[in-house]
């Protein structure tokens, strides 16, 4: 799932809780360069370099390598983080 299939499905029940959303969620990703220890370590993984932030309903799991911040996945935040989904090369 991507932030824009996200914003879609938000956006069939209420088009200006979809924008917002985006811009929180956006503005989330865009804060990570900067506090990228913020989000804490994925509990399925325990691996520091993989940490995730919640927003809202949903968690974006990301690494940062070489001061650049990779996002492995956006999901619905009762599932559960499964690392064979990610290509983590």
């Amino acid at each position: 799932m991507d932030i824009q299939e996200i914003t879609e499905y938000i956006a069939r029940d209420s088009m200006e809780n979809a924008i917002r959303f985006a811009d929180e969620f956006l503005a989330v990703c865009r804060s990570i360069p900067d506090f990228p220890d913020r989000g804490r370590i994925v509990p399925e993984v325990g691996h520091s370099q993989i940490r995730e932030i919640i927003h809202k309903n949903y968690r974006l799991v990301y690494t940062v390598r070489k001061e650049k911040v990779f996002i492995l996945q956006i999901f619905n935040a009762a599932k559960l983080f499964r690392m064979q989904d990610i290509d983590f090369e």
